[in-house]
């Protein structure tokens, strides 16, 4: 049995974690996999060029280029579609008798900055009419579709026999993380002055900020470190985190994410600070592995907080975090449920 995965980049959040990371337990499976990508590595330098609209619209129309060519191939995989704005492409792939799967790990129907987009509302629920069987990231995003009986959640998770605690933690300093592709900034840059006032009164702390861009009000500021997102260096950056934060919005956007920076952060033990939005409140749970904040709570206040409990007080909580994502978020706890799906469809 052959499964064909198509996604948008070799390094993409999509590629990694919705996709590329199961082929190994799949393929313990008896299920063969292989990936077809829109973007090469050079995505994550380019994405602010002036010509990353073309380099992006070429990049995609190679993706179409492999969906209609391929066909050798039981299952398709497609996370999103190939064209944020027409499902044409995958439409007309559909007629074939090759099943296809369509997965997908936010609100997709909505435009930049969660804004309405007719459009691409269209290109949804095309997708939705046109595939076999559906694959949504969590309950609000498996809802959208309005079809239940060919939907099924499989949250986004993270491998936890590869992001793990660091062997040591470094206990002479007290840093506050976040990690996170640049279209999230907003969101940190709201909470930022209120870190970041609790920050100046606490002794060797600081916020470090992993992303494939850079806040350029902070470039300079003596207690915030920007780190380049590398996927060599994601791991190190993860496990340097005392506090890992995710603000959010409560929006229609918002409830469509998945909650992976707080997977991430939990899976290496750190506690979290986020937002008590979607997908967050479920991961979660009641887990005791940080706090879940609302909208009037003060993420300064909760930052020294957690500094004030102590290291072995939030080890625990880290611990309670591991736990929780080892058991609910990790590759092990859903790598049976894609093979189970995969070939239900074949049989």
């Amino acid at each position: 049995m052959r499964v064909l995965f198509f996604t948008d980049g070799v390094l993409s959040p999509g590629s990694r974690f919705r996709c590329l990371q199961f082929f190994s337990g799949l393929e313990d499976r008896g299920i063969e996999c292989e990936a077809r990508f829109a973007y090469d590595e050079r995505y994550n330098d380019v994405f602010s060029e002036r010509w990353a609209p073309l380099y992006k619209l070429a990049r995609r129309l190679k993706r179409v280029g492999h969906l209609w060519l391929e066909r050798e191939a039981d299952v398709l995989f497609i996370h999103k579609t190939s064209m944020a704005l027409t499902a044409l492409p995958e439409v007309i792939r559909s007629f074939g008798n090759t099943p296809i799967v369509f997965d997908f790990d936010d609100a997709i129907w909505l435009g930049p900055g969660g804004t309405e987009s007719q459009l691409r509302r269209r290109t949804f629920e095309a997708m939705v009419r046109s595939a076999d069987r559906l694959i949504a990231g969590n309950r609000f995003l498996a809802e959208a579709t309005r079809a239940p009986e060919k939907t099924t959640l499989i949250p986004s998770v993270v491998d936890t026999t590869l992001t793990v605690p660091a062997p040591k933690r470094a206990t002479s300093e007290f840093v506050v993380g976040w990690i996170g592709t640049a279209s999230n900034f907003p969101f940190l840059r709201r909470v930022m002055p209120q870190v970041l006032k609790a920050i100046e009164k606490l002794p060797r702390a600081r916020v470090r900020i992993v992303s494939n861009g850079v806040l350029p009000e902070y470039e300079s500021h003596p207690l915030v470190e920007q780190w380049r997102w590398s996927a060599r260096r994601e791991l190190a950056a993860l496990q340097s985190f005392d506090v890992g934060l995710m603000p959010l919005d409560d929006t229609e956007a918002t409830r469509g994410k998945c909650g992976f920076k707080m997977i991430q952060y939990m899976s290496v033990a750190a506690p979290v600070l986020a937002s008590a939005v979607g997908a967050n409140v479920e991961i979660f749970g009641d887990s005791k592995a940080g706090r879940l904040l609302g909208g009037e709570d003060d993420w300064g206040e909760a930052v020294v907080h957690l500094h004030e409990i102590g290291v072995d007080e939030r080890n625990a909580m880290g611990e309670r975090g591991r736990n929780r994502v080892v058991s609910s978020y990790s590759v092990d706890s859903v790598v049976d449920r894609y093979a189970a799906l995969f070939k239900s469809l074949v049989a």
